[in-house]
């Protein structure tokens, strides 16, 4: 059963809480989603598949292993970085000028990306989530008081 926009509503409403214990089911997988802290005074939303976050996931999106959920660059957060500062960028263009730039360093304006299970905030998780097809909640207090009323 597809999610509601309503239902879309009462889960982001209760992902900026504090306590969060969502479940979702996507593509045989167990999502879980989690309040985490991230340093002494910021939490960050995780998202757990199958119970579990490998540390051999936290790679570039390129370098996944053979092992890892296919489900993995879907669910979790796109990071990105530069190559190299804009202002390193800058003074490379000047000394080299932009076409011997171009040649002598082929990844200056190139950007580095990887995965990352946490979201900071429950709007960026749920317009992520929102994208995928076939996902069902599985566990969610807000939901299932509106569900009993029914």
């Amino acid at each position: 059963m597809a999610i509601t926009k309503e239902q879309w509503q009462q889960l982001e409403t209760e992902m900026a809480g504090l306590m969060v214990n969502i479940s979702f089911s996507y593509q045989g997988h167990e999502l879980t989603i989690r309040r985490c802290r991230d340093g002494e005074s910021k939490t960050v939303l995780a998202v757990f598949i199958d119970s579990s976050i490998d540390e051999q996931w936290f790679t570039q999106v390129e370098n996944l292993t053979e092992d890892a959920p296919k489900i993995l660059p879907e669910v979790w957060c796109h990071r990105t970085i530069s190559r190299y500062k804009p202002k390193d960028i800058a003074e490379i263009e000047k000394i080299l000028g932009k076409r011997k730039a171009k040649k002598e360093y082929p990844n200056l304006h190139d950007k580095l990306v990887w995965l990352s299970p946490y979201y900071s905030k429950a709007s960026v998780l749920c317009r992520q989530f929102k994208k995928l097809k076939g996902l069902e909640v599985t566990k969610a207090d807000c939901l299932a008081l509106t569900m009993n009323l029914s």
